[in-house]
């Protein structure tokens, strides 16, 4: 195999990190209304994103097709951001060929910070079969010893190209099995079955540009003993210049002791990139949450 190691700024790819780029100031949870419990749904809103904070981060730069050749121009177009060298990129492949290849994403064994906030440490390691855009291209991401905000990430990501959709759009499964063990003390398993359609931005290689709409479902399981289950009802609405989703709703069921709860989360319209959602239990009664409060750094 044939090994290169590629230096880049804080910000890896630049651009990559700019669906952070959304008002960054958190929203006050609502009171209380009636007797809706959101904990467990705000932790799993916290740990999606804990999860969309390395795959963006790794679909970008795949999507780019960055090769070898290309690198040095991305990179200068990041001087500016920092801190410098983070992460380090590893780029093993056949000596006569660009694919299979394994790439590794190294940040370091001491936290190292985006320019957006978020502490990463340890590694990413990826198997890329083919271009991000051949039909039938898969990557395999796997992590070792890695931790984003001091929540530890085990497990394992299977992204691949399925084409293109009856309206022309390309369209990338995703299925993950992870565990994460939080700053809270609580450990979560996660699997996760997903469609992202990618519904703007495939005529250019900027990431900043690109929109997806997602479907599928997920569940998981705590060791505080709750099991939960989602499902996308209206599809999610995603650009990568914002954080979180702009617009979708999830059914979302929440068993423990054998007794299960079923709310909705609704992300609100897709006109307005904020950190706010809403809630709405069976009972029809609605509870605004701010997203992203949970499992924050140490």
């Amino acid at each position: 195999m044939k090994t290169k190691n590629l230096i880049l700024s804080g910000s890896l790819f630049v651009g990559l990190f700019i669906f952070n780029a959304c008002n960054n100031n958190e929203t006050k949870v609502t009171p209380e209304s009636g007797d809706i419990n959101t904990d467990v749904i705000e932790q799993e809103i916290a740990l999606e994103d804990l999860e969309e904070s390395v795959f963006d981060e790794l679909d970008s730069y795949f999507a780019e097709e960055i090769e070898l050749a290309g690198i040095s121009g991305l990179k200068s177009a990041a001087e500016d951001d920092k801190p410098i060298g983070c992460p380090t990129i590893t780029i093993d492949r056949p000596e006569d060929a660009k694919y299979p290849k394994i790439v590794t994403f190294d940040f370091g064994i001491e936290n190292c910070e985006d320019r957006f906030g978020r502490i990463k440490r340890g590694q990413v390691i990826v198997t890329v079969t083919d271009r991000h855009w051949n039909e039938g291209a898969t990557r395999t991401v796997e992590f070792k010893d890695f931790y984003v905000n001091d929540n530890s990430i085990t497990g394992s990501k299977i992204n691949k190209n399925e084409g293109k959709d009856e309206d022309n759009h390309w369209y990338f499964s995703h299925v993950i099995d992870v565990t994460i063990e939080t700053t809270e003390g609580i450990t979560w398993n996660r699997k996760v079955d997903k469609i992202r359609t990618m519904v703007a931005g495939d005529e250019t290689k900027a990431p900043r540009d690109d929109a997806f709409l997602i479907t599928g479902t997920s569940s998981g399981t705590s060791s505080k003993g709750y099991s939960v289950s989602r499902k996308i009802t209206t599809p999610v609405y995603r650009e990568r210049v914002c954080r979180f989703p702009l617009s979708g709703i999830i059914e979302i069921i929440r068993t423990k002791d054998e007794v299960s709860t079923t709310i909705w989360l609704d992300y609100g319209n897709a006109e307005t990139c904020d950190y706010k959602a809403t809630v709405t239990n069976a009972e029809g009664e609605i509870k605004e949450i701010a997203l992203g409060r949970r499992f924050k750094k140490k």
